[in-house]
C-alpha cells in the first residue's frame, strides 16, 4: 500500500486513540468502538459512487472551469489583437491560445457525456483528433467570401492555431489587416467559447437534469447509467480508447508506425503542426490521466489491487520522460519523425506499455470488461 495511505492511517488512528484515552468515562466503550469503526470504514470502503463523485467534483468540473477561463482569456486577447494587430498583442494572443489548448489536453481523455453524443462538444473544439486535420484551403475560401467558420476542418482550436501560427509575426500581422480575417477569428473563438460554456452547463450540479446528476447518480435512478459499474466502465473505457488515440492517431499515424501506414511517414498529420505543440500536448494528456488517479482512482485501485498503483504511476512518469527526452533532443515532433526513427519507436513503446497496464491489469483489477458493464452491487 502506498506510503501516504499508511501515514494517513497512522495519523487518524493516533488522533482517535488519543481522543478516546483522554477522558473516557464508564459506559463509553461502545461509543469509542463506533468511532474507530467509522475511521476504519473510511479507509477500507471507498465505493464506486464515491469515486464518481470525486472524479466529477475534483477533476472534471475544475478542469472544465479552467478550460472555460482560458478560452475567456483567449477571447479577450483576440479582441485586443483585432483592434491593434501588432507584435505584442499577437504574442499575447498566441500565448493565450497555447494555455487554452493545453488546458483542453488535460481533460481530452474524457470523451463522454456532453463532450460526445449528442452535443459533440469535443468535435467542435478539436477538429484534428475527432475528425481530420484542418483544411487551410477551405478556411481561406471562407475568409475571402466572409462566411462563418462552420463545418468540419474549418473550425475549432486547430483553425485558430492555423490563423495565428502558420506565418511569422510580420506576415501574420499583415494578413490580419483584412477585416474578413479578423471577423473569422472573432467568430471562431466565440464558437469555441460557446462550446466550453456548454460543458459547464451540462455538468452543472444545480440543474436536476444535468449530466452531472445523471453520472453521479449511477445505480441510483440514472437512466444513462443504471448500475454504478456503468459509470466506472465509462471512465475505464475512455482511458483505454484515449490510449488508442494517443498511440494510433497522435504518434503512429504521422510516424509511419501504424500497421495501415506500411511505414510511410506523413508529418502533415502531426497534431498542432503550426504551433509545434505536439510534445507538450502529449505531456498534458498523460498528466490528465495522472490527475484522474490522484483524485480517487489510485485509491480505488489500491483497495482492490495494491500492486498495480505504483506500477501505473511509474509507467506514466516513464512515458512522460520519454516525451520530454524527444522534445529536448529534437525540439519538434516533425524533426523527431524525420530524423529519429528509433527514438520515436522507443517513445511509442512506452505509450504501449501504459496501454497494456490500463487495458489489462487495471480493467481486471476492477472486474470489468472494455465496452461492457454489470452491476457491482455498490
Amino acid at each position: 500500500m502506498k506510503k501516504y495511505n499508511i501515514r494517513s492511517k497512522i495519523i487518524f488512528y493516533s488522533f482517535y486513540i488519543l481522543l478516546i484515552n483522554c477522558g473516557t468515562k464508564p459506559g463509553q466503550s461502545s461509543d469509542n468502538a463506533q468511532i474507530l469503526g467509522l475511521v476504519d470504514t473510511y479507509f477500507r470502503n471507498y465505493s464506486t459512487s464515491s469515486l464518481l463523485l470525486d472524479i466529477s467534483n475534483n477533476l472534471i468540473l475544475p478542469k472544465y472551469t479552467n478550460l472555460n477561463n482560458k478560452i475567456t482569456n483567449l477571447q479577450t486577447a483576440a479582441n485586443t489583437y483585432v483592434t491593434t494587430s501588432d507584435v505584442t498583442n499577437l504574442t499575447n494572443l498566441r500565448n493565450a491560445w497555447i494555455e487554452a489548448d493545453l488546458a483542453y489536453r488535460q481533460i481530452e481523455w474524457a470523451y463522454f457525456g456532453p463532450a460526445s453524443i449528442p452535443y459533440n462538444v469535443y468535435l467542435y473544439l478539436d477538429s484534428f483528433t475527432r475528425s481530420y486535420p484542418i483544411d487551410p484551403t477551405s478556411i481561406e475560401s471562407k475568409i475571402t467570401s466572409n462566411l462563418a467558420p462552420t463545418g468540419l476542418r474549418v473550425d475549432g482550436m486547430d483553425a485558430v492555431e492555423y490563423l495565428l501560427f502558420k506565418d511569422n509575426a510580420t506576415t501574420t500581422n499583415t494578413a490580419f489587416a483584412d477585416t474578413n480575417r479578423k471577423t473569422y477569428l472573432t467568430k471562431l473563438i466565440q464558437d469555441i467559447k460557446t462550446q466550453s460554456g456548454l460543458l459547464l452547463y451540462h455538468w452543472d450540479q444545480s440543474r436536476s437534469s444535468s449530466f452531472y446528476n445523471s453520472f453521479t447518480s449511477a445505480g441510483k435512478g440514472s437512466v444513462e447509467y443504471p448500475n454504478t459499474k456503468d459509470g466506472l466502465t465509462e471512465i475505464t473505457n475512455q482511458l483505454v480508447f484515449f490510449c488508442n488515440t494517443m498511440i494510433d492517431i497522435k504518434i503512429a499515424e504521422p510516424s509511419g508506425l501504424r500497421a495501415t501506414n506500411l511505414g510511410v511517414k506523413d508529418i502533415t498529420k502531426v497534431e498542432t503542426p503550426y504551433a509545434n505543440l505536439s510534445f507538450d500536448s502529449l505531456i498534458q494528456n498523460l498528466q490528465g490521466i495522472s490527475d484522474l488517479g490522484d483524485v480517487g482512482l489510485y485509491r480505488f485501485l489500491d483497495i482492490r489491487n495494491e500492486s498495480i498503483v505504483p506500477r501505473l504511476q511509474d509507467q506514466i512518469k516513464t512515458t512522460i520522460s520519454s516525451v520530454n527526452s524527444l522534445k529536448t533532443k529534437y525540439e519538434t515532433f516533425q524533426n523527431a519523425i524525420t530524423n529519429g526513427n528509433q527514438d520515436v519507436e522507443a517513445m511509442l513503446g512506452e505509450f504501449k506499455k501504459l496501454r497494456v497496464i490500463i487495458s489489462t491489469e487495471l480493467i481486471s483489477s476492477l472486474g470489468g470488461t472494455i465496452g461492457a458493464s454489470t452491476n457491482d452491487g455498490d
